[in-house]
């Protein structure tokens, strides 16, 4: 056969190609929000950070019957070092075998806690080592893996300390290992009634178990599903604490999707007032059918003005509150006695009757315990 001569063209693409698979000339690389103009100010320094949080953000994938079900990022929290077994938190989508996008009240996500979890390293290899699914949390959305590796960085520290406002940056890991850097801030808003009540939001696309930090490296939260949201440092160190003390994260049901009244623009603030002598605490958007807070008469537009006797204003500082609907008219306590699970809660939607009754309330709890809340609704 003749042999194909190689002519000068031809050996200079396959110069370039060679070159680019070299990781300095490679040009594939997307860029990051850092080439912002509004990042130059803090670039330098801010790059430093970011490069020093890399080193403990790995990528995962998780596996069923050799078919890959889902890809998230996650970062270390913790590492032993004679052991070599680090703790890696992420979330729960790993083992999310199908969930809905419409809702997260719905109950109908599927979980496969014994797929198979792979870590992606960061050596020049790219080893992949098997991960342990340590714990999780449906209702939470959140994960802890164990993982065995080898750990010459500094492990960043949680900050509970966010303003709304407050610059941030979201970083995870791509299909390729490469990071993903996105940059935002803490919105002054809330969670939408299909969302539930931990989030904060970033107002960037996240990576789903990325870190989210501040300009000095400090962890502020876990980026999450859906969207833009994040879970806040102050809940995500409050479950990793139950499940030490508990084995698991019981918290309470109370049958009630709610929104704080400091999220609204000041004109429906003031306007509140003006019908209602009240501007702060929590409105209640939806009340599940069947639930002991239906049952008492609580109504969406109610106000939830107290728990057990302290004011409350925002439900990220209390946790899980709720808020009613009704008629203008003085403040009215309630003692709700409401379901304590671990499980996750689940909102059932349905229409309500706007006239106020007394009902005995009936419950049963997964854990076996059960636990009375003073309440103080404002009936509006």
């Amino acid at each position: 056969m003749p042999l194909k001569l190689m002519t000068s063209s031809n050996a200079s693409t396959v110069q370039k190609e060679l070159q680019q698979q070299l990781a300095t000339l490679d040009m594939s690389i997307c860029g990051s929000c850092m080439a912002n103009a509004n990042l130059q100010s803090v670039r330098e320094s801010t790059t430093k950070t970011i490069l020093q949080a890399a080193k403990v953000i790995f990528s995962f994938s998780s596996y069923v019957d050799g078919k890959l079900m889902a890809r998230s990022s996650g970062f270390l929290i913790d590492w032993d070092e004679g052991s070599k077994e680090g703790t890696v938190l992420t979330s729960a989508r790993i083992i999310c075998s199908k969930y809905t996008a419409l809702t997260q009240w719905s109950g109908t996500d599927e979980y496969v806690p014994d797929a198979e979890i792979i870590a992606h390293l960061l050596d020049e290899d790219e080893t992949t080592v098997p991960a342990i699914l340590f714990r999780y949390d449906k209702h939470i959305n959140i994960a802890v893996l164990k993982v065995n590796l080898d750990l010459c960085a500094k492990i960043p520290r949680f900050s509970s300390d966010i303003n709304y406002g407050q610059e941030i940056l979201v970083l995870g890991r791509d299909e390729r290992l490469n990071m993903t850097i996105a940059h935002g801030c803490v919105n002054f808003m809330g969670p939408t009634t299909y969302e539930r009540h931990h989030y904060l939001f970033t107002g960037c696309e996240p990576s789903i178990g990325g870190m989210v930090i501040d300009f000095d490296g400090h962890v502020l939260g876990m980026a999450n599903f859906p969207g833009t949201a994040y879970i806040p440092s102050s809940i995500v160190l409050k479950c990793l604490d139950m499940w030490k003390k508990f084995q698991c994260i019981p918290r309470l049901h109370i049958g009630m999707k709610l929104s704080p009244i400091k999220f609204l623009d000041p004109i429906h603030v003031e306007r509140i007032f003006r019908k209602c002598n009240i501007d702060s605490g929590l409105i209640v958007k939806e009340v599940s059918h069947g639930s002991i807070a239906e049952e008492l008469g609580v109504r969406p537009g109610d106000v939830v003005d107290s728990v057990n006797g302290e004011c409350v204003a925002t439900t990220v500082e209390v946790g899980i509150l709720h808020m009613r609907k009704g008629r203008k008219g003085p403040r009215h306590t309630l003692s709700l006695r409401l379901n304590v699970s671990d499980d996750v809660e689940v909102f059932i939607s349905g229409m309500h009757p706007f006239s106020y009754y007394e009902a005995s309330s009936k419950m049963h709890m997964d854990l076996g315990l059960e636990t009375d809340m003073i309440i103080c609704f404002i009936y509006v």
